[in-house]
């Protein structure tokens, strides 16, 4: 193991240098959500230059496979029809499975939000600025860094697979559109088209650290109506607006009473649910008339077990509770290949708990190739991981560069001390030894048939 870790570690500090080149690539190119093809048609090309096959997903995602040498013996040609590169990447899985080779997916997204005010950036947001050991730009920090990171590792794996046995094959997943509706894109992968992993690593920013699992997350619309009415004489109509407002300060004393009862303390995170209004708007939007209608958004970070239900019964049962509706918000929008979505943004909360055998795995992992013992975490934010997790449940687990803190602001930046890391451990991970009695990890919720 020594000998493999001395290899890798030279391997890493030359491939270093690939990786910002790769970043910096992936930078330049504005990937919003449904606009992710320019990334796409990178990695499809960085993946056929170093002779991995990598296929598209009928959604737009981009899936690379690490496998054995004689599995796999070069990637798929540029000139290949998407339909059959999918299937020679079907029959690839497949045939790893035959060999009773553990599978391990890498997820990442190609999406990044919108940068706002230009002006406001000190760095430009689609170049990749070098700064005190730092990259700036949209996206380094969620979660570009952390995709170059996976793929530039898999090419240095591939690389050291030449003469270090490989323990199992990754599946590398660099999805579409999670900033709009996350899990939609990787249950394309994991349950369209059934590629299905033995567990999963999310490269969503954790410092580093270990991430083992996060809150659920909830989005609804509270909406109102009313009569409408001249402003001269409001007593003769309903204002909508104002059935809001009381609805938006039950929202408010639910979140304080949430944390009045859990406390910030980050050990119980997933105890205390978050609520949040995030905007408001009257229709119509006058100077001069009573709204007769009215909806504001809300964002709520699920405690385990909370459900939409869950929520809109606190809120009833405080009391009050004006004539206002509570919708769920539903993500209907097209992949950039020109496939429709409807996805409701309502997602269960997940933990892998400190004792499984994953999280033993790549504790372990993290001790051999980083020479240091890492924390762990709930993240406060959502992931892919309320697909494999919250919903197959996979065991799923979060490691990447980057600080939670930067993601989506001016001036966004991952440190590059994180990328040396991340490279070194993504790509140690295919070889890493597992539990002797948990070679693929097993130990799993049962999977829900008609999970969506």
């Amino acid at each position: 193991m020594s000998r493999l870790l001395s290899y890798l570690g030279h391997l890493v500090e030359e491939h270093l240098p690939q990786l910002l080149l790769l970043l910096e690539d992936c930078l330049a190119i504005p990937s919003f959500s449904g606009q992710e093809a320019g990334v796409a048609d990178l990695l499809l090309g960085f993946f056929r230059r170093h002779h991995l096959p990598a296929a598209r997903t009928p959604r737009g995602s981009v899936v690379a496979v690490l496998a054995p040498p004689e599995l796999s013996p070069g990637g798929l040609p540029a000139t290949l029809p998407e339909g059959e590169a999918r299937q020679r990447l079907d029959a690839l899985l497949t045939a790893i499975r035959g060999r009773h080779l553990p599978l391990l997916a890498f997820n990442a997204h190609m999406d990044v939000v919108e940068p706002g005010e230009g002006t406001a950036w000190v760095y430009p947001p689609f170049a990749a600025t070098v700064q005190n050991d730092r990259v700036y730009g949209r996206g380094t920090c969620d979660m570009k860094g952390a995709l170059a990171a996976m793929a530039q590792a898999l090419v240095l794996a591939h690389q050291a697979a030449v003469e270090h046995p490989l323990q199992r094959a990754v599946m590398a997943c660099f999805v579409t559109e999670e900033e709009a509706g996350e899990g939609l894109a990787f249950k394309e992968i994991l349950h369209d088209l059934q590629w299905r992993p033995d567990a999963v690593i999310l490269g969503e920013p954790s410092e580093m650290q270990i991430a083992r699992g996060q809150r659920g997350k909830l989005e609804f619309f509270l909406r109102a109506h009313g009569k409408r009415a001249h402003t001269s004489v409001p007593e003769v109509g309903e204002n909508a607006a104002y059935k809001i407002a009381r609805a938006i300060l039950a929202v408010e004393a639910l979140d304080r009473g949430e944390f009045r009862t859990v406390g910030p303390d980050p050990e119980r995170i997933l105890e205390r649910s978050t609520l949040v209004a995030t905007s408001f708007r009257t229709i119509p939007f006058t100077k001069s008339s009573v709204p007769d209608m009215a909806e504001a958004h809300v964002t709520v970070r699920l405690a385990r077990g909370e459900t939409l239900d869950s929520i809109k019964q606190k809120l009833f049962d405080r009391g009050g509770w004006p004539e206002v509706t509570i919708d769920p918000v539903v993500y209907r929008g097209k992949s950039y290949t020109g496939l429709p979505a409807e996805w409701p943004a309502c997602h269960p909360a997940w933990e892998i708990p400190r004792h499984h055998p994953f999280f033993a795995f790549l504790r372990t992992a993290v001790r051999d190739a980083l020479g240091r013992e890492p924390s762990d975490r709930i993240w406060p934010f959502s992931t892919d991981g309320v697909y494999s997790a919250g919903q197959l449940g996979l065991p799923t687990l979060g490691i990447g560069p980057g600080q939670e803190a930067v993601a989506h602001l001016v001036d966004e930046f991952v440190e590059i001390g994180h990328l040396r890391e991340a490279l070194a451990l993504y790509a140690y991970l295919p070889f890493a030894p597992a539990p002797d009695d948990h070679p693929r990890f097993e130990v799993r919720s049962p999977t829900a048939p008609d999970a969506r």
